[in-house]
């Protein structure tokens, strides 16, 4: 390869990672949102490890997803339990509502998430009102949550 071939391929290399160093980012990067949740304080199935207690929820967008995330606190001796989340949602703006369902665990380290997803087109734009219903499950017995609100902007 002569003196000449190399130089060229060599400012070729050079310009693309360049390009790539300095090109702007793409509109990848989703804006996380975080509404607070009110007055959802709960016993647990397991009675003595109060409380679970729902008490934000995270919303942002992706590619025409919305995403939600509930995060929520539980202390708790010994044994896990299971926790069904029930989200509905009506949209004030466009009168649009929905009904979304999520399982998770409680386990170590003693914190869980529901995680909910709609499409973009479907839940905004405008307010969002949010219904948290949840029961939770231990091997014993079921415990109905009390039912908790929030309002949140469609992303």
């Amino acid at each position: 390869m002569s003196v000449r071939t190399r130089l060229a391929a060599g400012a070729v290399a050079a310009a693309g990672a360049a390009a790539l160093i300095l090109a702007p980012a793409g509109d990848a990067s989703a804006v996380t949102k975080t509404y607070p949740i009110g007055d959802c304080t709960n016993l647990s199935p397991n009675v003595v490890d109060m409380p679970y207690q729902p008490n934000r929820v995270f919303v942002s967008e992706y590619a025409g997803t919305v995403y939600m995330q509930i995060t929520y606190g539980s202390l708790w001796l010994g044994l896990g339990y299971d926790s069904h989340a029930r989200l509905a949602w009506k949209n004030l703006q466009t009168g649009r509502n929905g009904v979304l369902v999520d399982n998770s665990i409680v386990r170590p380290p003693n914190t869980g998430v529901h995680n909910f997803t709609v499409k973009r087109s479907t839940f905004g734009p405008g307010k969002v009102r949010l219904t948290l219903t949840t029961t939770n499950r231990n091997a014993v017995w079921a415990v109905p949550a009390r039912t908790c609100t929030s309002t949140v902007v469609a992303p």
